[in-house]
C-alpha cells in the first residue's frame, strides 16, 4: 500500500507539473532523514521540506535546463518593461508557463503594444507548456505541449460602473464565462462534451463583473496580427469585430473559450 501510495502521488505530480514527481524522487534521501516519534510531525515536516525543495528547483535550476531545451519562463509578475505576468503565481509554482524564445519574444510585444492603447493595463496569462520535451501532454488541454500556445485572460470590468478591472474575477483566470447575448448565438447547444465545462454553480460569484470589450478587442486584433492562430468562440468573434483568417472556433470537443483567449505562434 505505501508503494502505492508513492507511485499516485508520483503520477499526480507528474501529470500536474511534469517535473514534480521526478523532483520527489529525488528528495526522497534528504526527507527520510526527517524522523519525528509523532508520524504526523514527520509528514508535516517531510511534507513541508519538500514544498522547499520543489519551490528551489522551480526557481533555479529547471530554468537553466529549460533553456537548454529550448523554452523559457514567462515573467510571473509585471515590470514596465515586460508588461505581462501569470494570471496566479500557481502558472509559474507549476511550471505551466514555458514558452519557446520566439514566442516569449511576440508574446511581450503584443502585451507592450496593449499598454501603449491601455495605460497601466497588464496582460495575464494562464497555461502555457511544460519545461520539457515536444508531445508530453499539459493536462487537460489537447495541445500546449510543443512551447507555442498561450491561453490569456480577458479583460474585466464591474457591470455597475465599468472601472476597469486589473485582474481577473476568477482567481484561476478560467471559468468566468462571457455567454452569448443571444440563446440561438450559443455554438454547441445540444452538442456536450466532456471538455466543454459549463460551471454554471460558479457564474453567480462573477455576476458583477463582465468583459472589458475595449480592452480585450485590442488584445485580439494584435493577436490575430501576429499569430499562426487564435482560438474564440464565435459569439465573441462578432460581437468583438474580430474576424480574420487565423481566428477560429475550436469546436464542440474541447473547452470553451469565452472565457479565455487561446493563441498560438
Amino acid at each position: 500500500m505505501k508503494h502505492l501510495t508513492h507511485l499516485l502521488i508520483f503520477l499526480a505530480l507528474t501529470a500536474l507539473t511534469q517535473l514534480g514527481g521526478i523532483i520527489g524522487w529525488l528528495s526522497l534521501p534528504v526527507l527520510r532523514l526527517i524522523r519525528r516519534p509523532s508520524r504526523w510531525q514527520q509528514t508535516g515536516l517531510r511534507g513541508a521540506a519538500f514544498l522547499l525543495i520543489y519551490t528551489l528547483s522551480v526557481f533555479s535550476f529547471v530554468p537553466t535546463l529549460a533553456q537548454w531545451n529550448g523554452r523559457v519562463p514567462l515573467p510571473c509578475f509585471a515590470s514596465d518593461v515586460a508588461p505581462l505576468q501569470a494570471a496566479n503565481v500557481g502558472y509559474c509554482l507549476l511550471m505551466r508557463n514555458y514558452v519557446t524564445p520566439a514566442t516569449q519574444t511576440r508574446l511581450l510585444t503584443v502585451a507592450r503594444q496593449v499598454r501603449e492603447v491601455h495605460p497601466d493595463s497588464t496582460v495575464r496569462y494562464l497555461d502555457a507548456n511544460f519545461p520539457f520535451l515536444n508531445g508530453f501532454p499539459l493536462l487537460p488541454h489537447l495541445s500546449h505541449n510543443d512551447g507555442r500556445k498561450v491561453d490569456l485572460a480577458f479583460f474585466y470590468q464591474r457591470k455597475d460602473t465599468h472601472e476597469p478591472l486589473n485582474a481577473s474575477p476568477s482567481w484561476l483566470g478560467y471559468w468566468c464565462y462571457e455567454q452569448p447575448q443571444h440563446p440561438k448565438e450559443a455554438a454547441c447547444l445540444g452538442k456536450p462534451s466532456h471538455l466543454r465545462w459549463d460551471f454554471d454553480w460558479l457564474q453567480p460569484r462573477y455576476a458583477a463583473y463582465e468583459m472589458d470589450a475595449v480592452r480585450t478587442r485590442t488584445l485580439l486584433q494584435l493577436l490575430a496580427a501576429d499569430t499562426q492562430k487564435v482560438l474564440l468562440e464565435p459569439h465573441l468573434q462578432t460581437r468583438l469585430g474580430v474576424q480574420a483568417a487565423n481566428v477560429k472556433f475550436q469546436g464542440c470537443r474541447a473547452a470553451r473559450h469565452d472565457d479565455h483567449v487561446h493563441a498560438q505562434w
